[in-house]
């Protein structure tokens, strides 16, 4: 490592740990004293990722309050620095770190809201993919090979909880309803996470046969094989139906057959 970049990488170790005073004796003195210069980049750098993380979950925030959220932000922040320069990556430890501080034990399903809210994020920032009706619209989203391999759209993610984050997090939107009592009780959620036709993040509840079917596509085994996880979660799961579905909604967005001795491999994008 060059001095250069051994300076720079000691510079940036002290402004996300906060112990600036060593780190500013290796500073020219001029204008502004170095450690001053320092704690002007130190406050921008959290100010900038508690704005980040407070704008990647918007209904932590609100459910445990600003000052509380700046608190968790800035502990977070010293634990897990940025890896990355784009800011819309930073975060992906937040629900895992919420899981883990004792005061929020009081709101076990805190961890599982900020998972959801992660899950837009990814969707919302994913890689753009073609959808069928996009590629070949003449084709009929209804014509599936049993030994064919769905290619799901870069933006799905799946979340599953104990607890109604969904309604949770609607409940705590805007324009949602004040007078909505959202009941712990009533039971858990599996939610497909998905950019939409429109490039609008949305998502959809999951029976546990298409939960099982969409996992199995994704680890990239054949429709057939896929359709037989769905039955064994829910004998009266309709492979094709569903998949029909999946396809419309830009969800599946082309479809692969594995490569034989005796041709080459044949994609078909619908």
């Amino acid at each position: 490592m060059s001095p250069l970049s051994f300076r720079q990488f000691a510079l940036a170790r002290a402004i996300r740990a906060g112990d600036l005073r060593a780190a500013a004796d290796t500073l020219v003195r001029r204008g502004l004293s170095p450690l001053g210069r320092l704690r002007i980049h130190q406050h921008h750098h959290r100010i900038s990722l508690t704005r980040e993380l407070a704008a990647t979950y918007p209904v932590v925030a609100r459910l445990v309050g600003e000052r509380c959220f700046a608190g968790l932000a800035r502990e977070f922040i010293l634990l897990s620095p940025p890896a990355s320069p784009c800011l819309f990556d930073y975060g992906c430890g937040f629900a895992r770190y919420l899981a883990a501080v004792p005061i929020l034990m009081e709101v076990p399903y805190l961890p599982d809201v900020a998972r959801l809210e992660w899950a837009m994020n990814l969707a919302r920032h994913a890689a753009d993919t073609p959808r069928l009706a996009e590629v070949e619209p003449a084709t009929s989203s209804g014509d599936f090979s049993a030994q064919s391999v769905a290619k799901l759209h870069a933006s799905v993610q799946f979340v599953v909880s104990d607890y109604p984050v969904a309604q949770i997090w609607r409940a705590n939107q805007p324009d949602g309803n004040p007078e909505e009592e959202v009941f712990l009780t009533q039971g858990g959620t599996q939610l497909l996470v998905y950019r939409d036709r429109d490039d609008d993040v949305a998502w959809c509840p999951l029976p546990a046969g298409v939960l099982a079917f969409l996992h199995a596509l994704r680890a990239g085994l054949s429709f057939a094989a896929a359709a037989a996880r769905g039955i064994d979660e829910d004998p009266s799961f309709d492979s094709r139906r569903i998949a029909s579905a999946l396809a419309d909604a830009g969800v599946i967005t082309g479809f692969e057959f594995p490569r034989t001795d005796t041709s080459p491999t044949t994609a078909i994008s619908r």
